[in-house]
C-alpha cells in the first residue's frame, strides 16, 4: 500500500492490482525457515530401524536390518544388525546403545513404531504405549520423545539418521558373508565415531562426546 502510494504521487495512473502483481514479481520469495534438530550436550538422542537390502559378493541376496542411534550434539552414533523389529530388540539395543554412548540423555526421540505407540493422540501425543516397553523404560530411567505424524521437519532428522547410515556404510561397500558384514560395520563404528569430523559440527563426534559426558546420566 505504501508503494502504491508513493507511485501514485509520482503519476501513476494504472490498477492497483496490476501495481500489486509487478511488486509481488521483485520480492524475494519467503522461505520457510531452516530448522536443525540440534540438541545441548546429553539432551537428546534418536533412534529408528533401517531395513537395506545387500548382495554378497557371492550371489546370495539378504534383507539387513538395523537399529541406529545417536547422540544428538555429537553425532557418536551406535549401529546393530537385528533380526527384527520386536519390542525386546528395540529395549535391547537401546541399552546397548547407552552403554556405548556412556550414560544416559534427557530424552530419546523416535518415530512411531507399532512396538512402541499402541495408540496414538493430537501431535506427538501418545495414548497407549506398549506396555512391556514403558516398564522397560521407566526402569532404564529416560524420557521418550515421538514425533508428531506428517510433521517433516521433526522427523526427518529421525529419518536423516537411517539414510545417513545406508549411505555413509552399505552404499559403496562389498561383503563376503554375515560375518565379514559385522566386521566392516565394528571397523565403520571406529572411523565415524574417533577419525572423522561430522559434516554437521565439522568436528570428531568421540570429541564433542567427551563434552556430553558430564550432562550423561
Amino acid at each position: 500500500q505504501e508503494l502504491l502510494r508513493r507511485a501514485k504521487e509520482a503519476g501513476y495512473d494504472g490498477r492497483k492490482t496490476a501495481f500489486y502483481a509487478l511488486v509481488a514479481g521483485l520480492r524475494p520469495p519467503r522461505a520457510a525457515p531452516v530448522v536443525r534438530f540440534e540438541g545441548l550436550p546429553g539432551e537428546f538422542s534418536q533412534h529408528d530401524f533401517g531395513e537395506v537390502d545387500v548382495t554378497y559378493v557371492s550371489g546370495r541376496k539378504r534383507r539387513v536390518r538395523f537399529f541406529a542411534s545417536r547422540l544428538k550434539y555429537s553425532r557418536f552414533v551406535a549401529v546393530a544388525l537385528v533380526a527384527n523389529q520386536t519390542t525386546e530388540t528395540i529395549v535391547r539395543s537401546l541399552a546397548r546403545h547407552f552403554v556405548a554412548f556412556g550414560g544416559l540423555p534427557l530424552l530419546a526421540v523416535f518415530d512411531r513404531p507399532a512396538t512402541i505407540v499402541k495408540k496414538g493422540g493430537k501431535g506427538r501425543e501418545v495414548e497407549a504405549w506398549n506396555a512391556t516397553f514403558a516398564q522397560a523404560i521407566v526402569d532404564i530411567g529416560v524420557g521418550i520423545e515421538i514425533c508428531a505424524p506428517r510433521s517433516g521437519q521433526q522427523k526427518g532428522s529421525v529419518e536423516s539418521l537411517v539414510k545417513w547410515v545406508k549411505n555413509s556404510f552399505f552404499k559403496h561397500r562389498k561383503f563376503q558373508d554375515d560375518a565379514d558384514l559385522q566386521a566392516q560395520l565394528d571397523a565403520w563404528h571406529t572411523e565415524v565415531n574417533t577419525k572423522t569430523a561430522s559434516r554437521a559440527t565439522g568436528m570428531i563426534p568421540e570429541t564433542r562426546r567427551q563434552e556430553e559426558l558430564g550432562r550423561l546420566r
